[in-house]
């Protein structure tokens, strides 16, 4: 269809496709709209399957904050870095109790331990720069 050759042309070269005719702005909101109705499709079909908390994204987004900014704001190598060693020493340090029970409750503690250290000697992150 046209709309299909339409998105696939702005996809591979926007300017070429608004030299031929396609206007790229239609183009991206036609695409932003129809993942925007997948998804809130496929979630309204999968909330009968799975059951849905409200703060169920929490914990992972919290983490991923942590590692951004461990990393430095803006630093894809720094996140990289962040996340690894938020991994390594989280999965170390869990691993150093000898009760399990209280490594898995402290485990996110040694992660954000590092975190506020990093952040005490380097504020701007691992590979930040001052703005």
């Amino acid at each position: 269809t046209w709309v299909g050759k339409g998105l696939q042309a702005v996809s591979q070269d926007r300017n070429a496709a608004a030299v031929v005719g396609i206007n790229p702005l239609n183009m991206n909101t036609l695409a932003f709209g129809l993942g925007t109705m997948l998804a809130g499709m496929s979630g309204a079909t999968l909330v009968d399957v799975f059951a849905w908390v409200p703060w169920i994204g929490v914990p992972a987004s919290s983490k991923a904050f942590v590692i951004i900014v461990l990393g430095g704001m803006g630093s894809m190598p720094g996140a990289l870095l962040g996340g690894l060693i938020i991994g390594v020493v989280e999965s170390l340090g869990s691993g150093l109790l000898p009760d399990p029970g209280k490594a898995l409750a402290y485990k996110d503690a040694f992660g954000l331990l590092i975190f506020a250290l990093v952040l005490l000697v380097k504020p701007t992150g691992l590979f930040g720069r001052k703005l």
